[in-house]
């Protein structure tokens, strides 16, 4: 595997505790930055294949793969570990799941082997959705079967089987968190969920019909991405977290026809969505209990989507 290029910034702060992020420049990343920046010192790892903004002045910055170890070399001591890196594209994984897997799989692997050398106090993994595969029951919850059905998903179920196994061998405390439909103004077309929303979005913009797939009473349940970085938050902190797996997400279904309706009305358009044929292997129902998140973090979501789609609206 060719090394990318290598890059440090550093930066200095008053906070005693230092928290290391993968994928800090991404969606999940960069909203966690945002969220921890004042109570934290902040370290970020990203690679910039898919980075969403710029690097921030206050945090210190490598630019590498988490898959090579020269990542970790110059770092500072490192108290708490959010993984939000990953291989995202459905995709892309279905076309080379073998990137997928150095991504997802490797890429933790290295990471969990760090974490592991300097004894960080938690170790925050950022599961997916895609691991459940096709409901079983409604609401999915934390113990529903696993029948991921893209190589994406298999990957991501596998370095989270990895992170669990590294809290029993290496007495790591780690924190899995599941994330539903996570949307926000740094979305785009090929995130692998809430994509559907950037789309309608983009076509309203521009006053061009868009297509729901079937009969658009699909549901899904969608979390903006500010309540997951209050996750992860609540997730450093709480004691009863430790070795747990959680779903995050509103806990709420919500219908493609929902969203449709929803954002005609936001932006005032008068636009006639066109139905197409239901598309081969898309899951109709997707909504997550969210019992767990409530009892160990106390966690519901403080964002509607109305409110979410609102700021969309306005940002893109």
């Amino acid at each position: 595997m060719l090394l990318k290029s290598f890059s440090i910034r550093l930066c200095m702060t008053k906070h005693a505790e230092t928290v290391l992020i993968t994928g800090g420049l991404g969606q999940v990343g960069y909203y966690t930055y945002l969220h921890l920046k004042n109570q934290y010192k902040i370290c970020i790892i990203d690679n910039l294949s898919s980075s969403k903004v710029e690097v921030p002045d206050d945090v210190i910055f490598i630019e590498n793969d988490i898959q090579n170890k020269e990542s970790y070399e110059n770092l500072p001591k490192i108290d708490y570990i959010v993984h939000a890196a990953a291989q995202i594209s459905v995709n892309q994984s279905v076309s080379n799941p073998i990137f997928d897997a150095e991504n997802n799989i490797l890429g933790t692997l290295q990471l969990l082997e760090y974490a592991k050398e300097v004894k960080v106090k938690r170790f925050i993994h950022i599961s997916s959705a895609a691991t459940f595969g096709e409901p079983a029951f409604l609401p999915i919850t934390e113990d529903h079967p696993r029948n991921p059905k893209s190589p994406y998903g298999l990957s991501k179920l596998v370095s989270e089987k990895y992170v669990r196994l590294y809290s029993q061998l290496y007495n790591l405390d780690t924190v899995v968190l599941i994330p539903f439909n996570i949307y926000s103004p740094l979305q785009n077309a090929d995130d692998p969920y809430a994509g559907v929303i950037f789309k309608f979005i983009e076509a309203i913009k521009i006053g061009a019909q868009y297509k729901i797939y079937g009969d658009g009473n699909q549901t899904r349940d969608f979390i903006h991405v500010k309540d997951v970085a209050r996750a992860i938050d609540l997730s450093l902190k709480s004691e009863s977290a430790v070795n747990q797996i959680i779903n995050v997400g509103s806990g709420i279904p919500y219908s493609i026809n929902e969203l449709s309706s929803n954002l005609l009305k936001l932006s005032n358009s008068e636009i006639q969505p066109l139905q197409s044929k239901a598309r081969d292997g898309d899951i109709y129902e997707s909504y997550c209990s969210i019992k767990k998140a409530k009892e160990i973090l106390g966690f519901t979501q403080s964002i509607p989507i109305e409110t979410g789609l609102k700021e969309i609206l306005g940002s893109i």
